[in-house]
């Protein structure tokens, strides 16, 4: 069953360590990634203002565009190409910001938008060698090295 996607859409690296104020209800999207169930970036962001944490945006936007057969599976590779973007950055959690597509004859043209988000304690958006050696980020991100 293929899951629907749409501007909005929140997903969170599996794995990340939160409070419990911050667990959220979703479901396995992608290698390592869960896609967060009716859940929008304001009530991120104000539950985790509520316990002391913050849910950063960072201002450039990811886009991707993919050519292919079907819409799902064009929206799906898009949609997992961000998604490793956001994880060689450092980041653990993502926002598709936006979806066009057009279709001529068979095949699917698909733009996907995101911003890569960062849910965290600090009140600082460290610097990506620092996201890196962070121990909640360090187990997700490959060849990151733990203090």
């Amino acid at each position: 069953m293929e899951i629907a996607l749409q501007n909005g859409c929140i997903f969170v690296m599996e794995g990340t360590l939160l409070p419990p104020a911050l667990r959220f209800e979703g479901q396995s999207y992608s290698d390592g990634w869960r896609l967060l169930k009716s859940v929008k970036s304001d009530e991120v962001d104000l539950r985790a203002r509520n316990c002391g944490w913050n849910y950063f945006l960072v201002g450039n936007a990811m886009r991707r565009t993919v050519v292919g057969f079907g819409r799902p599976w064009s929206l799906r590779r898009a949609t997992e190409q961000l998604l490793a973007e956001t994880r060689r950055n450092a980041f653990n959690s993502m926002e598709l910001t936006g979806i066009k597509t057009r279709q001529f004859f068979r095949l699917h043209w698909v733009r996907v938008a995101a911003h890569s988000r960062s849910l965290q304690k600090s009140c600082h958006v460290k610097d990506i060698s620092a996201r890196r050696c962070d121990p909640a980020m360090a187990q997700h991100i490959p060849s990151a090295e733990r203090i």
